[in-house]
């Protein structure tokens, strides 16, 4: 009897100790810019209008976002030497209305800051043509969750990459439900007509999908497989340990000390679809 007291006292004793939220002194790593410089150019407009967001990394349990401020920031075409200020019209947001986009030029952003120059340069490339938008039951992994499906050209006689972005919005509830984005290798599908599905049981009548595909880098499509694999891991006992995954951008003035994130441009065909 006084053995199980003594178990009983011991089993309450931990479960109050379970309550106690323990903060790890973790070593705090080296503060790093994080560039967000994806230049979008939807088919049909001007392109003028682009946007790049620079930011800080902070500590572990420090969950605000820090936004890095007195930037200076250009984006030059290398073929023309035409050179484009996005000038900060908000704290971390640096914006332009004069940039002129031009299909298979070559772009280099610069970013000074903090004494440090930041340099990334990527290739303008021309999007896809989409060919349809269907919907189906049968095209995905179930054979009960609907689906959307797009179909669009695979350039001749080119090794692509590309990444399809399905939106799904639902005006009932005038609400995004998800935005699914899948990023496509067609090197063993070359000339041929693609397509990539978006598959859901939450799917309803007269939700509304925005699709957006556009051709990538393979710089690109390695970089978004590295992060995406990262994001997916979980990190549980038995996953593989986080690597740092670094972009495109390089940190010219001091090489150890590296930026993340990355500096792109892509047309983007869009189609808009009515699930019904």
């Amino acid at each position: 009897m006084k053995k199980y007291i003594y178990t009983l006292i011991l089993l309450i004793i931990s479960l109050y100790s379970c309550q106690d939220v323990v903060n790890v002194d973790l070593k705090t790593a080296q503060e790093r810019l994080v560039i967000e410089a994806m230049i979008k150019w939807e088919k049909g407009t001007l392109g003028n209008n682009q946007v790049i967001k620079l930011s800080k990394t902070s500590s572990f349990y420090n969950n605000t976002l820090v936004k890095a401020s007195g930037a200076i920031v250009t984006v030059t075409n290398k073929v023309t030497s035409q050179v484009f200020n996005f000038i900060e019209s908000e704290t971390g947001i640096y914006t332009t209305d004069t940039f002129v986009p031009i299909l298979n030029d070559t772009y280099q952003l610069t970013v000074n800051y903090n004494s440090e120059v930041y340099k990334a340069e990527e290739t303008l490339f021309a999007s896809p043509e989409i060919i349809e938008v269907t919907q189906s039951v049968e095209d995905g992994f179930s054979a009960e969750d609907p689906e959307v499906v797009i179909s669009f050209q695979d350039f001749i006689n080119q090794d692509d990459y590309y990444r399809v972005s399905f939106n799904q919005y639902r005006p009932s509830d005038n609400k995004v439900i998800d935005n699914f984005n899948y990023t496509y290798d067609a090197s063993f599908e070359e000339n041929n007509v693609l397509s990539d599905f978006y598959e859901s049981d939450d799917i309803l009548t007269d939700d509304e999908f925005q699709i957006a595909v556009y051709k990538i880098s393979e710089q690109f499509y390695n970089f978004i497989n590295v992060l995406e694999a990262q994001g997916d891991s979980g990190f549980g006992p038995f996953s593989s340990p986080p690597v740092n995954v670094k972009g495109n951008c390089i940190n010219t003035t001091n090489k150890a000390h590296y930026p993340y994130g990355y500096f792109g441009l892509n047309q983007m065909s869009f189609a808009t679809y009515t699930f019904e």
